[in-house]
């Protein structure tokens, strides 16, 4: 009796625990399921410090990303990797050669472009300690493939007679030209010193000769943010920059080509924002453009106008449409998906207690409105957002967790992206970026670059000798704590 009850309980257990494994590997088969398509995935290596995310599509309109790694040791790595549109994940990554000099900066991050005919073309910037420049001269330098990364040429000057005259270059962006070329805009840099201003070049590539002599498109943009190229298969091709106009103002102007590079209409300006700023801001604008109408994205960091903007411009670069997205936005990125939809990428700051995070924020615009969707996991500190589209129906963002020094790509479908924007994201929401208010600071001018701070403009803080020391970037709060005796004044 005791052996017929012993091998029932047996029997029951065994019944109950093949039941309990079937329903767990059910639902972890479920969760992974999920995971795969709701769950941001990590790029970089996480032994290593990544940052510099890019992405552009290939010859087939397929993703292509780009980033940067630096080692234990210091040394620096420049990757790039290919997204498998079928397995819907990225490929094994392919290392392309990049000089320790190089600069790793979000605003001047290495970049990767394909041509048409599947030639990749790759750049970045180095700095070169040079006397009496407080930033070393800056070279843009670039290395070519022709077997899809196996081997790369040695790397040369985008701008070898200004480099031979020690001016600096810095602040690039690429594109794929009409004619199958690629295509780079930066900043130059005055003869004269005095001139705070600096010029904005384009030049194209010219088959196996790498890229041709460098076109002027103005003398006047500011200092420290990217430049941002668009170019559809029609030849048409915008430039967008921050501007430098009379009393210090900081609006962006959009310059364009309808021979594919050939000439360039005189810039405009049409962002209005009246930002008087004698400083860095650090955030350059994103720009797309098809069958002669023109959108751009941008930060601004003027009075009552802080945060990011969209506007859509008409073939004369006159304002069909402009609106404010997010007053808690900087880094803004743009792209046109094959229906003319557009998708945009930025941050957003937010406070849970006292602790600050950033998360990625994906805007659709369409004839049917403007609509928002979160896509970053909570409490992290992800910003610097890049996209590109995947079709009409999806669209691949990625960008850097800051804390974590880590590079994140996500497949996002373009349908999901349904809530409305809502109206209390106008001008008239007084929610501003960081939290802090001006008033508590020792000063009102950033002590590195000069910038005058008020609320909404302040991206950091730090406190030196119990004062509050208020930043206008994270750059300048870097250099300022490297020296902070040689910048503060009681």
């Amino acid at each position: 009796m005791k052996n017929k009850n012993l091998m029932k309980r047996i029997i029951i257990f065994s019944i109950i625990m093949a039941f309990t494994f079937l329903f767990q590997a059910c639902g972890d088969a479920s969760q992974n399921k999920g995971n795969g398509k709701k769950q941001s995935i990590l790029l970089s290596n996480p032994h290593n410090k990544a940052s510099c995310v890019y992405l552009t599509n290939d010859q087939n309109n397929n993703p292509v990303v780009s980033w940067v790694e630096i080692d234990s040791s210091g040394e620096k790595h420049f990757f790039f990797a290919q997204f498998d549109s079928t397995q819907e994940q990225m490929l094994e990554p392919i290392s392309i050669p990049i000089e320790q000099n190089a600069s790793i900066h979000e605003e001047e991050m290495p970049k990767i472009g394909v041509k048409r005919n599947g030639t990749l073309v790759a750049t970045y910037e180095t700095s070169t300690p040079q006397e009496g420049q407080r930033w070393g001269l800056g070279d843009i330098r670039y290395v070519q493939s022709f077997d899809h990364g196996k081997s790369w040429t040695d790397p040369q000057s985008v701008a070898p007679k200004a480099l031979a005259e020690g001016l600096s270059a810095s602040f690039t962006d690429l594109v794929r030209l009409g004619n199958g070329e690629i295509g780079i805009s930066w900043l130059g840099k005055n003869k004269a010193d005095s001139v705070m201003a600096r010029p904005v070049f384009f030049a194209k590539t010219d088959g196996h000769r790498g890229f041709d002599t460098p076109k002027l498109i103005t003398r006047y943009a500011c200092q420290c943010c990217r430049t941002s190229l668009s170019s559809d298969e029609n030849g048409d091709i915008s430039i967008a920059f921050r501007d430098i106009l009379p009393g210090s103002i900081r609006d962006i102007s959009v310059s364009t080509s309808c021979d594919n590079g050939h000439t360039f209409s005189v810039p405009t300006s049409f962002s209005n924002d009246h930002w008087m700023v004698d400083g860095c801001p650090h955030a350059g604008p994103s720009v797309a453009s098809r069958n002669g109408n023109t959108y751009v994205v941008w930060y601004t960091g003027a009075n009552n106008k802080s945060g990011v903007y969209y506007a859509a411009l008409d073939s004369n670069r006159e304002i069909m449409n402009k609106r404010f997205l997010n007053p808690n936005s900087r880094f803004i990125q743009l792209t046109l998906q094959p229906n003319g939809s557009r998708i945009i990428a930025h941050d957003e700051n937010y406070r849970i207690g006292d602790s600050l995070y950033s998360r990625i924020v994906v805007n659709k615009v369409n004839g049917e409105g403007f609509f928002r969707k979160r896509i970053s996991p909570q409490r992290s500190h992800a910003s610097y957002p890049v996209v590109v589209p995947l079709g009409n129906e999806k669209t691949l963002v990625a960008w850097t967790d800051q804390m974590k020094e880590e590079v994140y790509y996500k497949l996002v479908k373009t349908t999901l992206i349904f809530r409305p924007l809502p109206e209390s994201s106008f001008l008239s929401d007084k929610r501003r970026n960081s939290g802090i208010a001006a008033s508590l600071l020792a000063s009102s001018i950033d002590p590195v670059c000069g910038m005058t701070l008020y609320d909404g403009s302040i991206s950091d803080t730090t406190s030196f000798q119990e004062a509050v020391i208020g930043f206008c970037s994270k750059d300048c709060k870097r250099d300022f704590l490297k020296h902070p005796q040689h910048y503060f004044v009681e």
